[in-house]
């Protein structure tokens, strides 16, 4: 059998959700929704600025490619020039060593034709050279070469002996043009070395100057990177919350007009019965204690999941990279199930950055908009537009996104989501629901 005052209050409550007779609940909905418009447009004002920023921020990211680039191509051509240093070094290497070998062969040369020649004029001297004044060409010469030199010009050598003295003569002036060469090869090596260390040093220079333009490069366009994913992040978010509100005023129309059929329905069974059994009617509760005796979304938050409590809401050391945390954590094993705090709209299920895999629930209670966030989960079995009732599972407990250790971070928001890592933003203290 009906139980027709349950029946009835809930009637009540759909007639006043529908009809209008509770005008202030109405309002407060349709402020609401002005008020996510508000923040949507603002959001799209913040958004346009930003994409302003964005342009500024590529152009200048492209003038610093640009700046590298450049650098790249004057650092190609002293990688060349350094590397036509070497091969100039290497080159006159190889020349000085096949000049010293060239010396040494006619070093070799001369010992083996002075030998040749002292035993020409020895002969000289023995067979007919009284004539000859020994004594002024020997002590008048300053070395051997210089001797054959004057006898040469003296007209005193024979004439058949005069080819080995020439070519003695020969050898001598190619020692000492191989000689000169070597010292000028010798020479040119050290100034060469010399601009190879300073063009080495050149190149050292610029890798630095490369390695630092391309560090500053790489920050601003992880910083870029970041900004921008941000920014998408929040107007997604925003746009799957004003959704999740729409539906969540959608669902709760469609059970208060499922609850006023019920209850026209009952009405009438009602009537029959007081028509069939002459019995009065049977009083109706008021609008205002119906109202009061069933919220919008079935009454205030409850714990999500069961744990030991390991960080509470309020002011944090910074340590973690926040000086506010925002929520509760919640620390048990994996898996542990995550119940949903409160009757909602699924906004956002699946991965998020720090957050890992988390689920964001959008709220209508009595006019008022909540949103509840629950991070680092292990599993998520809800999905975004989904309607869930409280206490219902979501998924499980875990450590995904930033975090070391299984646990549930939650967090309760007065109206939309929105974060602040140095204060407490839009966030409440969801202890003081439990």
């Amino acid at each position: 059998m009906v139980n027709l005052k349950k029946l009835a209050a809930t009637v009540t409550l759909g007639a006043l959700l529908i009809s209008g007779t509770t005008p202030g609940y109405a309002a407060s909905l349709t402020d609401k929704q002005k008020k996510v418009q508000q923040q949507q447009q603002q959001n799209n004002s913040e958004q346009s600025k930003a994409n302003a920023s964005i342009k500024k921020r590529e152009q200048a990211i492209s003038k610093e490619q640009q700046e590298i680039n450049k650098l790249d191509a004057e650092l190609q051509d002293v990688i060349n020039d350094v590397a036509q240093k070497k091969a100039e070094i290497r080159a006159t290497q190889q020349k000085i060593a096949a000049l010293q070998k060239q010396i040494k062969q006619y070093e070799a040369k001369m010992k083996a034709q002075e030998e040749l020649m002292k035993e020409r004029m020895a002969t000289m001297q023995k067979n007919g050279g009284g004539s000859i004044d020994w004594a002024e060409f020997i002590f008048g010469s300053k070395d051997f070469g210089d001797l054959l030199t004057r006898m040469i010009t003296a007209g005193t050598i024979q004439e058949n002996d005069k080819q080995i003295f020439e070519e003695y003569q020969a050898t001598k002036e190619k020692l000492a043009a191989a000689q000169a060469e070597l010292k000028a090869e010798r020479d040119a090596l050290v100034k060469q070395k010399e601009e190879l260390e300073q063009r080495q040093k050149t190149l050292n220079k610029k890798m630095k100057e490369r390695a630092a333009k391309i560090k500053k490069l790489n920050a601003e366009k992880v910083k870029f990177e970041s900004k921008l994913m941000s920014l998408q992040e929040m107007e997604s978010t925003l746009k799957a919350q004003e959704k999740a509100i729409k539906a969540e005023m959608e669902a709760q129309r469609r059970a208060a007009e499922e609850a006023k059929r019920a209850a026209a329905a009952a009405a009438a069974a009602k009537k029959k019965q007081a028509t069939n059994t002459g019995a009065s009617a049977i009083s109706t509760p008021t609008a205002s204690a119906a109202a009061s005796s069933v919220p919008a979304s079935g009454g205030m938050f409850q714990r999500p999941a069961n744990g030991r409590l390991s960080q509470g809401w309020g002011a944090a050391s910074g340590a973690n990279g926040y000086s506010f945390h925002n929520g509760l954590d919640i620390a048990a094993p994996v898996g542990t199930p995550i119940n949903a705090a409160q009757t909602g709209t699924v906004t956002t299920a699946g991965w998020g950055g720090a957050y890992g895999n988390h689920v964001i629930i959008t709220h209508v209670l009595n006019g008022q908009v909540w949103t509840t966030v629950y991070a680092h989960m292990s599993s998520v079995s809800v999905s975004a537009g989904q309607r869930v009732t409280q206490g219902q599972h979501i998924g499980g407990m875990g450590s995904t996104g930033n975090s070391t250790g299984s646990h549930l971070h939650f967090e309760i928001h007065r109206g939309g989501y929105s974060y602040s890592s140095s204060s407490a933003g839009s966030t409440v203290n969801p202890a003081s629901f439990f």
